[in-house]
């Protein structure tokens, strides 16, 4: 008699997955009496995650690089294809409740941290919500003031407002609320691009710490090639809506796409 092949361990599975991704948006009308036209921004994109892999998506400007990474967070759902996380279907348009097993295991920064945080509230409150709202465990109190540690900033910033801090220091914020929670995956939406030269490569170095400290997984996406090259292992090459290129990032210093060399070529160097 055969003996049945045992199920595959989550961690033999790919932490992160698209299958046969599409993602249409339906433009104004031009007319009053005719629809609008139908964009499409992702176009058939199949792409998997192993746990811990550092993962950039870099492409030139509207190539559906952030609504890629929107669909892999699960914050839209796709026109078709689907998500799974370790093996487990994410359904962007289920339930909170049913959502908050794949949001326990993720962490999102976004790109402006002033737009992404609420100016009426204390920073405290800002980076507890994941604990209250995934019903985490434990002292509340004490993992924030363990983040902002993490993160450097003062433990007293729980009681101020984030316009009373630099920008640099607001992305720090919303980073601490990204990984309160102890996710296994970090999406990063080009979390370094609204920051000056110098802030820039210490949040670099912020990111590379947590995820070496906490063996995240991290899923950037980025108009820089030079923060792609600084933080990830991996980079996945977008062009209209596609994957031209994927691989190792050593490949970006010899692309063979059209497309990759025209945005290395592109990228800001010193002589």
């Amino acid at each position: 008699m055969t003996t049945p092949s045992a199920a595959p361990q989550p961690d033999a599975l790919p932490v992160l997955a698209g299958t046969g991704l599409h993602r249409t948006y339906r433009l104004p009308r031009r007319g009053p009496f005719e629809p609008g036209p139908v964009r499409t921004a992702v176009d058939g994109i199949d792409l998997t995650v192993a746990p811990g892999a550092r993962l950039g998506i870099v492409g030139e400007s509207g190539s559906g690089k952030s609504t890629l990474v929107r669909l892999l967070a699960g914050l839209e759902a796709p026109s078709a294809g689907t998500v799974t996380a370790s093996g487990r279907p994410v359904v962007a348009s289920a339930s909170a409740a049913a959502m908050r097993w794949f949001r326990r295991e993720t962490g999102v920064v976004f790109q402006d941290p002033y737009a992404s945080l609420d100016p009426r509230m204390r920073v405290g409150t800002i980076i507890a919500e994941p604990l209250r709202a995934l019903r985490i465990p434990g002292d509340h109190r004490e993992l924030v003031r363990r983040v902002l540690e993490r993160v450097d900033l003062p433990v007293d910033a729980v009681d101020r407002y984030p316009h009373e801090f630099s920008g640099g220091q607001r992305q720090r914020i919303a980073i601490a609320r990204a990984v309160v929670h102890e996710p296994r995956i970090l999406f990063g939406d080009e979390p370094m691009s609204a920051l000056d030269v110098v802030v820039r490569a210490r949040v670099i170095d912020l990111f590379r710490s947590l995820a070496d400290d906490l063996g995240l997984t991290l899923v950037l996406v980025s108009h820089d090639i030079g923060v792609v090259q600084r933080l990830c292992d991996t980079v996945a090459v977008l062009s209209e809506g596609r994957i031209v290129e994927h691989g190792p990032v050593a490949l970006l210093d010899d692309p063979q796409h059209d497309v990759t060399r025209a945005l290395v070529a592109a990228a800001p160097t010193l002589p």
